[in-house]
Order: C-alpha cells, then structure tokens, then sequence
C-alpha cells in the first residue's frame, strides 16, 4: 500500500507541475498572441493614416513627423500644430515629403545604437523608446510614444524587410563588408584576425 500512495502522491505532483507549465504555455500563448496583435494593428496603421512619431536627426530638435509605408517606400513629414490666440491647435502644418524605398532599407537598429540618438540633447529619451531605419546612406532614427509601440514597429519592419529582400535582411546586414564593425579597425591596428 505504501508503493500505491507514494504513487499517487507522485502523480498528484507530476500533475502538479504539468498544469503549472501548462498556465505557463498559455500566458506565453496568449503573450505572443497579443505581440502579433498589436505587430499587426501597427502594420495597418502604417500602410493607412500612418503613425504620428517623433524623429530625431543628428544636429536640430526632434520633430513630430507622420510615418507612413507605401507599397515600396517608407514616407513622412513633419506636422506642427498651430495654436490660434486661446491657446487651442488650429492648424497642422505640414513639411516637406521624404521618402526612403524599402529596397535601400537594410535593417532596423533597435535602442539607441545611432549617433543621432545617442546625443547628449537625448539623454532624458528612454532607450526602450528609440529605433532606427538604416540605409547605406544614413538612417532615420525614430522615438515611439511606448514601449509596446515601438516593439510592434520594430516587428513590422522587420517583416517588411523580410518580404522586400530576396533574402534574410539580418543575412545582408552580417554579410555586408560594407559597413564595417567599430571593433574592425581596433582590431587591425592590434593585429587581431588577419586581412579578409
């Protein structure tokens, strides 16, 4: 008898932890569920009204601009509201259209890994906010208004880029000789590695 009550005293432990991984699944489940969501809503978004986001550039204040994708491009331009003698926004004022072909797009850059947003002017920005488009031109170094915001951005671009490549966006990044490491020219002066 006391095999069959350890027994069951081991399955009631077993079954235990199973339902415990099992509450585990489903709150990662439904996680992933609610990221792709709002990767999703973002994406929508995006190719409708576009989202309203702050820019930042490498010297001048940031500056309000509305993001938009195209069936080939990323778009935006600045929008600033007027305020009329009460104190209440009137207009919006409307900037020069930029745009930056997906095609030229390499990868997206998350935190502040830019020049840009590392300025000491954006110190107070939090990191959890900022994410860059990079091009072999330059980048367009962006804050979302949330975290959640910025991830399901970050998400969409990717997606995106996955689809406009002919292969794995992160493949073209690693593999592009193009846009050495920081760590590259410390290395050649220490004579780490040898030539490539």
């Amino acid at each position: 008898m006391t095999g069959t009550g350890g027994s069951a005293m081991e399955e009631s432990i077993e079954f235990g932890s199973i339902r415990a991984n099992s509450t585990k699944q489903q709150s990662t489940t439904s996680s992933l569920n609610s990221d792709e969501a709002a990767v999703s809503s973002a994406m929508a978004q995006l190719r409708n009204q576009g989202v309203v986001i702050v820019a930042h550039g490498s010297r001048g204040k940031p500056k309000t601009v509305r993001l938009q994708l195209t069936k080939d491009s990323i778009t935006w331009r600045t929008e600033t509201r007027r305020k009329n003698a009460t104190g209440h926004s009137k207009e919006i004022k409307l900037g020069k259209l930029h745009s930056v072909a997906l095609n030229n797009i390499m990868y997206v850059d998350v935190g502040k890994q830019t020049t840009a947003l590392r300025r000491s002017e954006n110190a107070s920005v939090p990191e959890s906010l900022c994410f860059s488009l990079l091009t072999k031109e330059g980048s367009l170094d962006l804050e979302a208004n949330s975290p959640r915001e910025r991830d399901a951005l970050v998400g969409s671009f990717s997606l995106v880029l996955d689809d406009v490549h002919a292969q794995n966006w992160r493949d073209i990044y690693r593999a592009s000789n193009e846009m050495p490491s920081s760590f590259d020219e410390y290395d050649e002066e220490n004579g780490v590695g040898g030539p490539r």
